[in-house]
């Protein structure tokens, strides 16, 4: 029996970066993105095989075990995943490969099963696979990738491919057939058989075409109705549940434009490693000469910012609200999408910001 059969709960019992961790890149456009739900120490080494496939800059999403004493209680069905970082990358997604491990069926039995509602490229990877030498075969029901609510086919293209290897195929990978942590993290110990299978899937996955016909796609069903697939699909910031208990987003552009300003605004340069000078210095704004300097100050740092990280945004007025008895900022920032002619001017969504830079109030 599971022990978390949603990620919500999961993640109110277990620790990112002592328990689990999280690797994800987005692709750009329409793209394919290489999964592996099971990734770390649960089915080993799904986690390389994801990230070899993308290669150095293709999308790829993983969620690790760090340890071998997480690992049962970390497994999410595959039809239940809902970590919000793979739902989004998936939804963006045109077409996704989810990796799996499995065990033998039979003995020493070094077999790819492989399934998924993307037709075209079950054909494919199948074929490239057989060509390499691998053994491809049809999976056994429990494990079949072909359920439309298996995160894999919840692309645009509302299909995906999953392949499950067993363990003796997974273990003819490595030097000593070791499936450890430290040795599937060890590029050294690769071995060509490795390379060969990675390899087989990615020139299959050149062959298929990205792009999606946006007028034909099977819609997106919103809690406000049907929605066109050509947008994209985001969560809402800041962090929230919705009405049915799972990760609240968003597939309104206007409304994920706002958000990436609120999340722009409400971030302190510095706050993000890989992005240093990503943000705005509000709660500096605390430490102005008077409230027109301040407001000044918030203005230029709003405009450079935006101009910075949201080129799509035209930023029309910055209203700051500094209150040094409460001792916190409040932005209001009027934004609209400037690939959009006669886009709404007065939409705006306010930001309140602590003297620590904790984000204390947000509105629209």
């Amino acid at each position: 029996m599971l022990t978390y059969p949603y990620f919500r709960a999961l993640a109110a019992a277990k620790t990112i970066g002592i328990d689990y961790d999280i690797k994800c890149r987005y692709g750009v456009g329409d793209y394919l993105v290489y999964v592996a739900i099971h990734g770390g120490a649960m089915e080993p080494p799904t986690s390389q095989l994801a990230a070899y496939c993308a290669d150095a800059t293709g999308a790829y999403y993983c969620f690790e075990a760090l340890s071998d004493l997480t690992v049962s209680a970390l497994v999410l069905p595959a039809t239940t995943f809902d970590e919000p970082f793979c739902q989004v990358n998936v939804a963006n997604s045109a077409r996704a490969v989810s990796f799996r491990g499995v065990e033998d069926q039979r003995e020493n039995e070094e077999v790819a099963y492989i399934s998924g509602l993307d037709d075209i490229l079950v054909a494919l990877v199948s074929q490239e696979l057989v060509a390499a030498g691998f053994i491809v075969d049809t999976p056994p029901l429990r494990f079949e990738g072909s359920d439309p609510q298996n995160i894999v086919n919840k692309t645009r293209l509302r299909a995906g491919i999953q392949i499950d290897l067993t363990r003796s195929l997974r273990k003819s990978f490595f030097v000593g057939g070791d499936l450890s942590l430290p040795s599937v993290t060890n590029p050294g110990n690769r071995l060509p058989a490795f390379r060969a299978f990675g390899d087989a899937v990615k020139r299959a996955a050149a062959q298929v075409p990205l792009a999606v016909d946006r007028e034909e796609g099977p819609p997106v069903i919103s809690a406000t109705g049907v929605v066109d697939t050509s947008v994209s699909v985001a969560m809402s910031t800041p962090f929230a549940i919705d009405h049915t208990g799972a990760v609240a987003s968003t597939t309104d552009q206007r409304e994920q434009l706002l958000d990436r300003v609120h999340a722009l605004v409400a971030t302190a340069p510095g706050d993000r490693v890989m992005r240093s000078t990503y943000g705005v210095p509000t709660s500096a704004a605390l430490f102005a000469i008077n409230a027109e300097a301040a407001h000044a100050q918030l203005e230029r740092a709003v405009l450079d910012a935006v101009a910075a990280f949201e080129p799509s945004a035209v930023v029309s007025a910055v209203v700051a609200d500094v209150n040094d008895e409460a001792g916190s900022v409040h932005v209001n920032v009027q934004v609209s999408r400037s690939d959009v002619p006669g886009a709404e001017q007065d939409t705006t969504r306010t930001v309140g910001v602590l003297v620590g830079g904790t984000v204390v109030a947000s509105s629209e």
